[in-house]
């Protein structure tokens, strides 16, 4: 080869010759198609198989062959801008390389174009030529012209590199770069092709548009991957070592298929999924652990890397970033240098090479919202294990896009294990229609063995219904603390629960409070600090804590006693099981529920008659909660399905989603998709008035993460509440609402208490 050889990029920790990044791309393309080959073949068929590790191999071969160019090689040097799309380059070279029609060469052609930028994007349609306006083609043309003479100091490289490469040996270099001609032809082909063939047809993905859609998104992850500095797509996973299975965990744990699974929380849900997921797995495909909650994900993905290797496992969800950066900044201390790890954890995890991902359903639905890379996604799920943890935690509204998913996902080979502890019929149904079968169902066995009788058996709660509202069964909550009871009181908004905390923190020692709407970085700080008292690896104490639906999922706690505010049966079932969690109180201990509540505020948290059925059907006053009188009560609340307003919304949600899938097209994002997703997440942060001079000094020494730990999360009701006082204000500069109300570090955003700011500047 020529002894000067072009770069792939350029760092700090060393060049990268391009030679080296296009074979490594290639290898760890191939890598994964080979990893997902017993899938490709049961979904394409063999000769479709064959032809797409062909396309992707040629792909990541070819892929920067562009950048053999002078001016993006004088860009890496001398950080110049070079303006124009390297990939056009490298798809006319290998479009001059074909000798005659090759389906393979097309689809590698579509992703070599298509790498870095939709079809549709107005840069690389210029530079590829493609335009509708004759004055405008021929200045493309003329332009094209000018940078395919740039590969000229570097022809001598590219024809040695191209005819040393086994993977060009089917194909004819051109004798000269005046023989490259504009790929516009290339983006012309491919926006009609797809104008009229989607990702989806009725509900599955179309095969056509697949291959397309995973050469896309596979070269995509490998020169992602590659870039990184990720040398490998790691696609075994040692069979983990379990403590002695239990006899439901063997029955799962030998199934193969689709599958759900009830068993009760303390039971073994997690193990028994593993040992299924392990058991399901016939290649490389990734195993994904689904969660419906940010804290949930963290704890789950702490386990896996216990049973794993920190190398096999990722946690996904929004705020990765925000979690990784506190526990480095926690450990050292010292911003930069937490950020930079954080990042790095992050970026790696988010790659697709790591095989096991703990994650929010949301990670998986983006893709198929149509983001940008969405073909990324599509190609780590294919063949997929999914387990779906808690699912009945979730809304109509999630349910129904969950369930559309699944659908999809199954035509792509996926496989699922649906897990609760808590299952109404309605909700299998609904789930077996999804997947197309009515599923088995696994749950623990009375006489299956002497631990599985004895935990179904097992006392751990007594209801006690109360007919007034929380607020006023402070007296009660006083004395079960003073007679030495460590207390959880649960209320469903944030209001009450700040009322009753300031009531017991005057009269008792080891009062707590935590919910939703305290800054970032209090609430991680609170929810340490709460843990580490009950695991007794902090000192202090913890008398009473006062919360919010954020304990129903957030903390691996038990307490002794629970009085809370009436919610949903399967809310009240997650609060039940924060007390007496671990069986401690064998007699059992006593949860209490308010049934009396202001309905005007509660309608915007829960649907009233699922509340007044959780009432109505529930077990009379005394009653020991054992494992059948828990289940007796979900079946009674549910039976009959959704209630009017959740069938709605679930209908709604169900018929948009179906229309948004038939509008994807491979090689585009969705905008429209985009936003829609957005939109999922319904509320937004401000910056309490009291925080802006410390969120200030963060902000102005870029110390960004910092700062946004003093965000607080509002509903959007309230958000419109504060715009419509007044009381919110934009802060060009930093892109954030300045909300004027008060803010305490032990009680949180107390929107009720405004502040007269021009006095405070």
């Amino acid at each position: 080869m020529s002894s000067e050889e072009p770069l792939a990029k350029s760092c700090k920790e060393g060049s990268i010759p391009l030679g080296e990044h296009l074979i490594d791309v290639k290898e760890y393309a191939l890598s994964v198609a080979r990893a997902y080959c017993l899938h490709i073949e049961q979904l394409l068929g063999q000769d479709k198989a064959n032809c797409l590790e062909r396309a992707l191999a040629l792909s990541g071969i070819s892929h920067d062959l562009g950048k053999a160019a002078r001016g993006f090689q004088n860009s890496l040097k001398n950080s110049e801008r070079w303006d124009f799309r390297h990939e056009v380059l490298s798809a006319a070279l290998l479009k001059a390389m074909v000798k005659g029609k090759d389906e393979a060469v097309e689809i590698a052609l579509a992703a070599v174009i298509a790498h870095h930028k939709d079809i549709d994007d107005q840069q690389l349609m210029v530079d590829s030529g493609y335009s509708h306006i004759p004055d405008l083609s021929r200045e493309a043309v003329e332009r094209f012209e000018k940078r395919k003479a740039e590969l000229e100091p570097f022809w001598e490289w590219i024809r040695e590199f191209v005819n040393s490469q086994q993977t060009f040996s089917e194909l004819c270099f051109p004798s000269s770069s005046s023989l490259l001609s504009p790929p516009a032809p290339i983006l012309k082909w491919l926006y009609r092709k797809f104008r009229k063939i989607g990702a989806f047809s009725k509900g599955e993905f179309d095969r056509e548009a697949l291959i397309y859609t995973l050469t896309r998104g596979w070269l995509m992850a490998s020169d992602h991957a590659v870039s990184a500095g990720v040398s490998r797509f790691i696609s075994q996973i040692s069979p983990p070592c379990p403590p002695p299975l239990r006899c439901f965990q063997r029955r799962i744990g030998e199934y193969e298929g689709d599958a759900i699974l009830e068993a009760p929380t303390g039971s073994g849900k997690t193990w028994a999924a593993l040992q299924w997921a392990m058991n399901n797995r016939v290649g490389g495909e990734r195993v994904f652990y689904l969660l419906p909650y940010r804290a949930s994900v963290e704890a789950m993905a702490k386990t896996l890397k216990g049973v794993f290797g920190n190398d096999k496992v990722s946690a996904l969800h929004a705020r990765a970033l925000d979690y990784a950066f506190r526990e480095y900044f926690e450990g050292g201390g010292e911003y930069a240098a937490a950020y930079k790890k954080a990042r790095e954890e992050v970026n790696i995890s988010r790659l697709v090479h790591r095989p096991v991902k703990v994650a929010t359903p949301f990670q998986v639905l983006k893709w198929f919202f149509g983001v940008r890379r969405f073909e990324i996604g599509i190609g780590e799920v294919l063949g997929g294990l999914f387990i779906f943890d808690e699912i009945h935690a979730y809304d109509p509204h999630t349910i129904a896009l969950i369930l559309k998913m699944v659908r999809v996902i199954k035509s792509l080979g996926g496989r699922f294990l649906f897990m609760s502890a808590t299952f109404p019929d309605f909700l299998k149904t609904l789930i077996s229609e999804a997947v197309g079968q009515k599923l088995p169902e696994f749950r623990l066995k009375k006489g299956d063995d002497e631990w599985t009788n004895h935990f179904l058996g097992g006392l751990r709660h007594i209801l006690r219904w109360q007919s007034e509202p929380l607020e006023k069964m402070v007296p009660e909550i006083l004395a079960a603390a003073l007679g030495g009871k460590r207390v959880l009181v649960v209320a469903n908004r944030v209001d009450p629960a700040q009322g009753i905390y300031r009531e017991l923190v005057e009269k008792l020692d080891g009062v707590h409070l935590l919910h939703g709407r305290f800054a970032r970085r209090d609430r991680v700080e609170k929810e340490k600090r709460v843990m580490g008292i009950l695991q007794g690896k902090e000192e202090g104490s913890l008398t009473v804590l006062v919360a919010t639906q954020v304990v129903e999922v957030s903390l691996d706690v038990s307490f002794d006693v629970c009085f809370t505010e009436l919610a949903p049966v399967d809310d009240l079932l997650q609060r039940f099981g924060r007390v007496n969690r671990y069986g401690e109180w064998k007699e059992g201990v006593e949860v209490h529920v308010a049934t009396e509540f202001n309905s005007d505020r509660v309608k915007h948290i829960y649907d009233l008659e699922r509340l007044e059925k959780t009432v109505n059907k529930g077990p009379p006053d005394g009653t020991q909660l054992t494992v059948p009188k828990v289940q007796e009560w979900i079946e009674g609340v549910y039976r009959g399905g959704w209630t009017r307003k959740e069938q709605e919304e679930f209908d709604r949600v169900y018929s948009l989603f179906s229309g948004l899938l038939e509008s994807l097209r491979p090689m585009r994002h969705h905008e429209e998709g985009e936003e829609k997703f957005r939109g999922l997440f319904k509320g937004v942060e401000v910056l309490p008035w009291p925080l802006y001079e410390e969120f200030r000094r963060y902000f102005y020494e870029k110390e960004y993460l910092m700062a946004e730990g003093l965000l607080v999360p509002i509903t959007m009701g309230l958000f419109h509440k504060l715009r419509n006082e007044g009381r919110l204000h934009w802060l060009e500069r930093e892109r954030v609402f300045m909300a004027e109300v008060q803010y305490d570090a032990g009680l949180g955003l107390m929107p009720n208490s405004g502040m007269d700011m021009a006095v405070a500047f």
